[in-house]
This record gives C-alpha cells, structure tokens and sequence, in this order.
C-alpha cells in the first residue's frame, strides 16, 4: 500500500502564503499576472496564497526572482525585520559599495527627520 505524502506544515503554508502576497501586491501584480509568469493556473497561486498548497522550491525561487525579493523574505516569518526589509537588504546587495554608502546615508537622514517629526 503507498504512502500518504506527508500534509505540510500549515503555519509554514500560511507564511509563504502571506509573504508571497505581501510581495505581489508591493510588486503591484494581480494573481493572474503573476500566476502567468510561474506558469501556475491562477487557482494555483490562489491556494499557495492562502496556505493551502507550499509551492515546490524551484517554484519558490522562481517566484522570488520575478518579484524582485530574497527567497529568503518569502518563507521567513522575518522575526524584527519585516518581508520588506529583507527586500531592500537584498536589493542592497546587488549594488555597488559606494551605492549602499549613499542609500544608506539617505535612509538614516530620513529616519532622522520622521523621528524628530513624531516628537514635535
């Protein structure tokens, strides 16, 4: 008699799921542009969102790589940082160091002025 596939982990369904989400619609993709693009039937993308369905790590990557995230921030639950974070940090990366030394200049100098805002 075969063996029943282990179910997968519903919290980690769920995370992908959400992260996944959180990153389309930051990406400004509907299901169904993405869902072309992974080449998945939109009710595919649908149940992967939703925690129903854990795509396979090839699908993962792909799906990372066409919204412009870590793979990391997609199954992660990010702890302090969130899937946004890890975005800009992955991005970050990929360019220069002069590059960084200047987003990074720029970002503290905005957190910088919001704070001071927030206080007043």
């Amino acid at each position: 008699m075969p063996r029943k596939p282990k179910a997968p982990d519903a919290a980690l369904s769920v995370r992908v799921g959400r992260n996944i989400k959180l990153a389309r619609t930051r990406a400004r993709m509907t299901q169904g542009q993405l869902a072309e693009v992974i080449d998945v039937e939109n009710v595919t993308l649908s149940r992967i969102e939703t925690g129903a369905q854990l795509p396979s790590l090839d699908r993962l990557q792909r799906i990372a790589e066409v919204l412009h995230v870590p793979l990391q921030a997609l199954v992660t639950d990010g702890g302090s940082r969130s899937g946004l974070v890890e975005a800009m940090l992955g991005a970050l990366e990929e360019l220069p160091e002069r590059e960084q030394a200047f987003l990074c200049d720029f970002v503290l100098g905005y957190a910088r002025h919001w704070k001071q805002g927030q206080q007043n």
